[in-house]
């Protein structure tokens, strides 16, 4: 994964006369844009966070974003690693703005009240069934476990096929950090994994299951 991704001659001259037509307002080249990218975008936002109706706010903003600062695309790297970068830098913001505040006291107290504790409800989207997006369940909630850098950098990688070098340039790090990042997610989720009772491949007791037929990887359902 260490090498950039190849852009045929054909895709990058078609994607530079859209950029140049887009950078003119023309309508029809910004929609062949987001058609073009707006999929992987999506399972970048949903992948980290977890949440469909957030990640599809977090995918709109950040195409927003993108395609009000087209002239400060310098084509100095591909358009997809400057628009993922975009990405990330609002799921990060939305990460913060979601991260819970300190309640005051007059709010503990009503929440502590004569009626005991109180029962929280689920409303609006985070009462929602997340989307069904490639991943099993365990590792979901095994992705969502990892710390956010360790999270992105496995997600850009290992699920959407990112070459470490590449993933690098939208993170912001170095090379070296993101393939570190990604061993130790790779450790950190496959610790996650056998403790919810799964076995990683290859293991003597999934063989043994595969036996009996009775064997389901949480991860064999991945999609890139």
């Amino acid at each position: 994964m260490g090498e950039k991704r190849p852009v045929s001659g054909t895709d990058a001259d078609l994607e530079a006369a859209l950029l140049k037509r887009a950078r003119r307002g023309d309508e029809e080249a910004l929609a062949q844009l987001y058609k073009r990218h707006e999929r992987r975008a999506y399972n970048l936002a949903l992948r980290t966070l977890g949440n469909p109706w957030d990640a599809a706010d977090v995918t709109q903003e950040a195409f927003i974003k993108a395609f009000k600062n087209l002239d400060s695309f310098k084509g100095e790297s591909l358009f997809s690693t400057w628009l993922h970068r975009i990405v990330v830098n609002t799921a990060y913001d939305h990460l913060r703005r979601q991260k819970p505040e300190p309640m005051d006291s007059e709010i503990l107290d009503d929440l502590s009240g004569p009626s005991g504790s109180a029962s929280v409800v689920a409303t609006g989207r985070e009462g929602l069934d997340p989307a069904v997006d490639g991943l099993s369940d365990p590792l979901r909630r095994a992705l969502m476990g990892l710390d956010e850098g360790f999270r992105f950098a496995v997600v850009l990688c290992d699920l959407l096929g990112f070459p470490y070098n590449e993933a690098a340039e939208i993170l912001g790090v170095r090379e070296g950090t993101i393939k570190s990042r990604i061993f130790r997610a790779r450790e950190a989720l496959a610790a996650a994994l056998t403790e919810a009772g799964y076995e990683p491949p290859g293991s003597s007791r999934e063989h043994g299951r595969e036996s009996t037929g009775r064997n389901q990887d949480p991860a064999g359902t991945v999609t890139g």
